[in-house]
């Protein structure tokens, strides 16, 4: 059951996105069910999820560290189909400041990228075009608990910088240690998957665990 401090913002999800119009999507989360933390979002389409869908790893390691950021204002993400998405997330947090939720803003600039595109092109009265340095996507939007496991297992993964065949147990501590800092391991049926991708039991999952803190 949602928890009555996140549930006071549900009214704020249909009336943001109506403010907004269709580019915009507005979700919010209750972290007390991490696996299916949607409890109510609108205009879904845009990065293609629903109501009983995870949050973003980026969302769920916020979360899990307790920030003492109360937001995160206009960060770039990408939709599952590329569009450019400008995000913002707000952190519910209850008496004690633990983060028990969020309300996430998402708006699809591409359109107003292409329209700014061309209105440069239009108004340019110099040769060649200069553009920034791409920045980094910070989060990824995944429809389901299995695709959220999968992308922050190898993203840890690709830190280490070799094949998992290859690790030693140092190096796949060093996976455990950053997949449990970024809050995966609250994920019902996570650690099984872990175990499969690294190779090793169950068992010895639980034993990393114990071994990092």
């Amino acid at each position: 059951m949602a928890r009555k401090e996140v549930k006071a913002f549900i009214p704020l999800v249909e009336a943001l996105a109506q403010t907004f119009g269709k580019n915009c999507e507005v979700v919010l989360h209750d972290f007390s069910i991490p696996n299916k933390s949607i409890i109510k979002i609108s205009n879904g389409h845009i990065t293609e999820r629903k109501v009983g869908g995870p949050p973003t790893g980026l969302i769920l390691s916020l979360a899990n560290r307790n920030t003492d950021d109360d937001f995160i204002v206009g960060y770039r993400t990408k939709s599952p189909k590329g569009a450019e998405i400008k995000s913002t997330s707000i952190f519910i947090k209850d008496k004690n400041r633990k983060v028990i939720g969020s309300l996430c803003i998402n708006i699809d600039i591409t359109p107003y990228i292409e329209a700014t595109s061309t209105l440069g092109d239009l108004c340019s009265m110099s040769e060649g075009n200069l553009r920034k340095k791409e920045e980094e996507v910070l989060e990824r939007f995944e429809p389901t608990v299995e695709s959220l496991t999968v992308g922050l297992l190898e993203q840890s993964i690709r830190k280490i910088g070799k094949p998992v065949v290859h690790m030693r147990k140092k190096e796949k501590l060093e996976i455990i240690k950053d997949l449990k800092n970024n809050g995966l391991f609250s994920i019902r049926g996570a650690a099984k998957r872990v175990s499969q991708d690294l190779g090793v039991s169950l068992p010895t999952i639980y034993k990393y665990l114990e071994e990092t803190r």
